[in-house]
């Protein structure tokens, strides 16, 4: 007659339990990566557009603040910084794909027109063009004054918000 080994069937659930169990933490470590790096990526996209619409506001009023913009390169620097060690902690598999990813959308981008080929109807567009700053704004703390409501630091007088 058939005889169960009930001993056997435990051990291979445990086992089975243990391989699935591995699975999913290794998926979830992977889809932690992919977020982690996405939301870097668009700290560095956000820390990118305030420097230059700091270092554009100080040109066109006519002032200078080193102090203040090399605070918003070292912003800069240190998310990029924290985009390097996701990209460390990444299997190669993992590191692969976001390489390939990022190639395929710098292809996709349309490319710039060379500069002696831009008309003065494109350069005309350009300055006519409003600056707009995105989201709310906000008070700092120190100065007091008005800046964009997503700045990492006060274009007034550079406090870090």
């Amino acid at each position: 007659m058939f005889e169960l080994d009930i001993e056997m069937l435990k051990e291979q659930g445990l086992q089975l339990v243990d391989s699935a169990k591995k699975t999913a933490q290794d998926l979830a470590d992977k889809g932690k990566n992919k977020l982690d790096l996405l939301n870097q990526q668009a700290r560095l996209s956000k820390a990118q557009r305030q420097l230059g619409a700091l270092v554009y506001s100080l040109h066109k009023a006519g002032e200078e603040n080193p102090a203040l913009v090399e605070k918003y390169i070292n912003a800069v620097a240190e998310v990029e910084k924290a985009i390097e060690e996701i990209k460390a902690n990444m299997t190669d598999d993992e590191r692969a794909e976001v390489e390939a990813q990022e190639t395929a959308e710098t292809e996709e981008a349309p490319a710039e027109e060379p500069a002696a080929e831009k008309t003065a109807e494109s350069e005309e567009t350009i300055e006519e063009e409003p600056v707009h700053l995105r989201g709310e704004t906000k008070i700092c703390p120190v100065c007091k004054a008005e800046v964009d409501g997503d700045a990492m630091f006060c274009n007034h007088c550079g406090a870090q918000l």
